[in-house]
């Protein structure tokens, strides 16, 4: 078999998609008609590539919310805090969480820690939102 020419044929037919859509048969694909199933699997590296895209997605929106926010007097435990927050909830979330903004330009952290603990987020998250608000209170 010319792996080289089967390649092709398929990467022609199937086409290329740079994001999830849903194919005729109703399954999520992307790519070269990689279809995502229940229990899919991909190998550990394609998923830390996959993470590496995300990470760097997220610090664009992480510089801009510090900006938006007026937010750069943070220091790099609570920016650390702000940019976990961002990687789970994304920057539209995030900016909704108005008394916890407002605390942290008022640089009352205490303050800003309830407010983390004090919404949906915390109840979805669990420990993450218990640690969180603890750097963010401490800023250690």
């Amino acid at each position: 078999m010319n792996w080289k020419k089967v390649k092709q044929d398929i990467m022609r037919h199937e086409g290329y998609r740079d994001s999830i859509y849903i194919d005729t048969v109703g399954v999520p694909t992307g790519g070269y008609g990689h279809a995502f199933h229940e229990g899919s699997k991909l190998p550990d590296h394609i998923w830390e590539s996959i993470l590496s895209y995300d990470l760097s997605i997220v610090l664009e929106d992480h510089e801009k919310f510090i900006s938006v926010n007026g937010l750069y007097h943070l220091n790099e435990k609570r920016q650390e805090v702000l940019f976990n927050m961002m990687f789970n909830l994304g920057y539209t979330k995030l900016s909704k969480f108005k008394k916890f903004i407002a605390a942290m330009q008022g640089e009352d952290f205490h303050i800003a820690a309830i407010e983390m603990l004090d919404s949906k987020w915390a109840e979805q998250v669990g420990v993450r939102a218990i640690e969180l608000s603890d750097i963010m209170r401490r800023g250690v």
